[in-house]
């Protein structure tokens, strides 16, 4: 990622090239159409249509240059641009660059926007800028309350906030937007939801197109999953709509929509298989069986994990470096073992100073325990130094040993369990005990009564659900069956 600029990552010519290419942008530029690009970095966008136009036999002075713009808040990249197409080209674009943030420069619509936006979510902007930020993506409606910008919605990536502007202020009606983003707008839960209403404020547009670039290195700089996405203005999106993905050098055809919800992560399956997916019914639950992702420490494993786990005696066992602590708070911990053998068998242990109704045990309750109170009091300075708004909460209210995930459901007698990350099957178990989910590898629906847990794991074993987690191309990664899109396939009946 280039340090110069807030999440600046440059489009490579080639890919520029094949964003013109594959939506008719030099057609519509040489036939009238005004181009802007609103985060041009070093214009490599504009450029593309330059080096388009030219391989066609135009010659510099017949190209429309007075309908290219290009808005970049980084002086030295304008610099840059500027020096390269005079260049490579004998091309000025001197009076077309403007120096100036997207979302503070006021200038007339254009009828077409080819763009690839910073990358970068909320959580990474500088502390500086947060303030300023947080009213943006009120006032463009992806998000209603600036509170959530400190929980889940940290996780909007700007990019949602340059096309809400893009859509409403700087593209004209029935004009057309290409923005290179990633995929997470699309294919993740939770903080990309309003983004998904592809509204902002009264204008509406159209998801028509995207591209998916799977495994191609387009940008290698990104760790995300990113693609090509195609928006029309004052359209409504009509599923399902073509997705592409690239598989093996091809690009292969999709049908794209969400299912079950309107704002859902958009499902992309065979369009053979687009009706079989909407077989699939709900699976009725009580509100206590919702998914939920593991015991998360708060970066504090090394202090609350054991390796090894021995009987000391009749109410305490010899962890890890002879540490003795309280059977009644040590778990054990999941491991990708219990997905491969046939009985699981624990290998890791986590310790837990909760009460069985969920809550973090106080102080006082703690000191009866005096081993355990012992080697809490030894590790306090890195449990105190412990970050994140949730966990700071709970350690400024004094409870320095809290963690995230834990909760009555963590002791319910059965679990069924999976393998949230990096999988591409979907093999849930039952478990009974005090098993334990770890963290955002594994996620679990806890149940009080065996045979509802049954229930819902004869339902779960559908060959249609781990169809369904396929359908957002997620495989093999960290958001493979996480607890969200589990609950999707869920009906809450009764508390």
């Amino acid at each position: 990622m280039n340090r110069e600029g807030l999440g600046a990552v440059f489009t490579p010519l080639l890919w520029g090239r094949f964003a013109v290419e594959r939506f008719g942008l030099l057609d519509a530029w040489l036939s009238g159409a005004t181009v802007l690009d609103p985060t041009m970095g070093e214009g490599h966008l504009l450029e593309a249509l330059i080096a388009a136009a030219l391989e066609r036999g135009l010659r510099p002075e017949e190209l429309p240059l007075d309908r290219l713009t290009g808005i970049e808040i980084e002086a030295p990249f304008i610099a840059r641009a500027r020096a390269r197409l005079l260049e490579s080209y004998g091309i000025d674009l001197e009076g077309r660059f403007h120096c100036a943030s997207v979302f503070d420069i006021d200038i007339a619509p254009h009828e077409l926007i080819l763009a690839n936006p910073p990358w970068l979510s909320f959580a990474d902007l500088p502390e500086g800028l947060k303030e300023g930020y947080k009213a943006l993506f009120v006032e463009y409606g992806l998000t209603d309350d600036r509170r959530k910008l400190l929980l889940g919605s940290s996780r909007i990536d700007l990019a949602a906030l340059v096309i809400q502007r893009a859509m409403r202020n700087l593209l004209r009606p029935g004009g057309r937007a290409i923005f290179f983003a990633p995929l997470s707008l699309l294919l993740n839960d939770g903080a990309h939801a309003r983004f998904r209403r592809f509204r902002s404020g009264e204008t509406r547009f159209a998801l028509d197109q995207v591209y998916d670039f799977g495994e191609e290195k387009v940008f290698p700089e990104v760790g995300t999953r990113y693609g090509l996405l195609s928006f029309a203005r004052d359209a409504r999106t009509r599923y399902p709509f073509p997705y592409y993905r690239l598989e093996a050098g091809a690009w292969r055809e999709y049908a794209a929509e969400p299912l079950f919800d309107p704002h859902a992560p958009l499902s992309a399956v065979a369009p053979e298989r687009a009706e079989a997916l909407k077989e699939l019914k709900p699976i009725e639950i009580r509100k206590a069986s919702l998914p939920r992702q593991g015991v998360n420490t708060g970066g504090a494993n090394a202090l609350f994990f054991f390796r090894s786990c021995e009987e000391e005696d009749s109410v305490h066992y010899r962890l890890d470096d002879g540490v003795v602590l309280p059977k009644r708070f040590v778990f054990p911990l999941l491991t990708a073992a219990c997905f491969r053998d046939s009985v699981c068998e624990a290998q890791r242990w986590v310790l837990l100073p909760y009460g069985n109704d969920g809550k973090a045990m106080s102080w006082k309750e703690l000191e009866k325990y005096p081993r355990l109170a012992e080697y809490l009091l030894l590790h306090r300075q890195r449990l105190l130094a412990r970050k994140g708004s949730m966990l700071r909460a709970s350690i400024d209210r004094g409870f320095w040993w809290a963690m995230l995930g834990v909760g009555p459901y963590s002791f319910a007698p059965y679990k069924l369990v999976w393998e949230a990350y990096g999988r591409s099957s979907f093999r849930p178990l039952l478990l009974e005990g005090r098993w334990q989910a770890n963290q955002s590898l594994q996620a679990f629906m806890p149940f009080w009564d065996r045979s509802e847990a049954e229930r819902v794991l004869e339902e779960l074993e559908n060959p249609l659900v781990e169809e369904y987690l396929g359908s957002f191309g997620m495989a093999g990664t960290m958001n493979w069956a996480q607890p969200g899109k589990i609950k999707r396939l869920l009906r809450v009946t009764s508390s």
